[in-house]
C-alpha cells in the first residue's frame, strides 16, 4: 500500500465525513480508491447533493472543472470522473505536504 493513497484515502474520509472504515479496503491502488470513491460521490449525487458540494469545497476542487464535468460528461461516467479529480487533487495536496512538512 502507497502511503501517499493512504494519506490519500484519509482527507477523502475526512472531508466526505465517511466512517474511517469505508475506504480502508480500497487503498491497495489509485484505481480501486478512485472506484470505491466514485459509489460513494454516485450516491451522493442522487441522495445528498448538499454534502457533495460541502466535500467539494473542503477538498477545493475547481468549480469551473466540476461545473464542466456535470454539463459534458457521460451520465455513467459523471462520478468516476469527479471521483479521479478528487483523487488528483488529495494528492497534489499529499506530495505538497510530504514536501514542506520538514520546513
Amino acid at each position: 500500500m502507497s502511503t501517499s493513497i493512504s494519506s490519500c484515502s484519509a482527507l477523502i474520509t475526512k472531508h466526505f465525513q465517511l466512517p474511517e472504515e469505508e475506504l480502508a479496503a480500497y487503498q491497495s491502488s489509485q484505481q480501486e480508491l478512485e472506484e470505491a470513491l466514485a459509489s460513494i460521490i454516485n450516491n451522493l449525487l442522487n441522495q445528498d447533493m448538499t454534502r457533495l458540494m460541502n466535500a467539494f469545497y473542503k477538498i477545493d476542487l475547481d468549480e469551473v472543472k466540476f461545473k464542466n464535468i456535470l454539463t459534458t460528461a457521460d451520465p455513467d461516467q459523471i462520478a468516476i470522473t469527479l471521483s479521479r479529480e478528487v483523487v488528483k487533487r488529495e494528492l497534489q495536496k499529499v506530495k505538497t505536504r510530504e514536501k514542506y512538512k520538514d520546513f
